[in-house]
């Protein structure tokens, strides 16, 4: 459960689904950092992160998305839409009474929190992608590849077995973080449920908001890992270029796990960051 000076909550979704989110606030005019992990994640990804933020006087809240740790683990192909894990997130808002928000999200967050700031950009303050894409990876953008893909994914939603239950991972700190790691990666997506995983990848490799990145204009951080086999530094560089006024940060020699491996300097940007937006 939460560490102390972190408070756990729970709100009925759209549709009726339980979401699971931490916060700890600081005072009333401390800016409100909400965190959003990547596809098989969970809250506890952040913690390292977060404390830092934390003792910068930062007020954060951080939300298991749907089909992860203490979050349900719907087991319907449109338990997963977009829309709806959007809206999750739209709901830990509205039930902080927040206004505007400084959005961090990692991976397939800050696929999520690319999108939120496309439908809801009223309500962010900033907002902040860490090893993040506007668009699935290149092998998956062709057609065919789709077809298969789509196709996998939906018999391997078929016969996986329901989530063990409600569930972190550990996250030592001390551990290097490599990108592909199938005995730890395996662990995580069937404790968290292979369903889940599968059908929530399966949205998101749908995606390509390439055309729709000049719409952002809320004060925007980019992140990126020099060595992100993942998400390619090019990536970073090209959502750099499409949205007005971002700033860039390229982490030297890092990979795509920053808020395990890079600690520091992935905190330090942020905290730098959003001082600047809050001035």
């Amino acid at each position: 459960m939460a560490k102390p000076g972190i408070e756990s909550k729970y709100i009925k979704s759209a549709d009726g689904h339980t979401i699971y989110y931490e916060t700890s606030i600081a005072d009333a005019k401390a800016p409100v950092v909400v965190l959003v992990h990547g596809i098989g994640g969970d809250v506890d990804g952040w913690e390292y992160v977060r404390d830092i933020l934390i003792g910068n006087g930062m007020s954060t809240i951080a939300l298991d998305v749907r089909g992860h740790g203490f979050s349900a683990h719907p087991r319907r192909f449109k338990d997963y839409k977009l829309d709806l894990m959007l809206k999750d997130i739209l709901h830990v808002l509205d039930a902080e009474h927040l206004d505007r928000v400084v959005l961090v999200g990692h991976s397939g967050g800050a696929i999520l929190a690319l999108n939120f700031a496309l439908a809801h950009q009223d309500r962010l303050q900033a907002l902040v992608l860490l090893a993040g894409s506007y668009r699935a990876p290149a092998y998956m953008r062709s057609q065919f590849t789709k077809y298969i893909a789509h196709a996998m994914i939906a018999i391997g939603a078929f016969i996986s077995l329901p989530h063990f239950g409600p569930w972190h991972s550990t996250y030592p700190r001390e551990k290097f973080n490599r990108e592909y790691e199938p005995w730890g990666l395996t662990r995580t997506i069937m404790r968290n449920s292979l369903r889940s995983y599968l059908l929530i990848s399966r949205e998101l490799v749908s995606i390509d908001l390439e055309s729709r990145l000049a719409e952002i204009k809320v004060p925007t951080l980019i992140v990126a890992g020099e060595n992100d086999s993942i998400y390619p530094l090019a990536i970073s560089k090209k959502m750099h270029e499409k949205i007005q006024g971002s700033q860039l940060e390229i982490v030297p020699g890092a990979n795509h796990v920053l808020i395990l491996n890079n600690i520091e300097e992935t905190a330090g940007y942020i905290v730098d960051f959003v001082r600047t937006v809050s001035d």
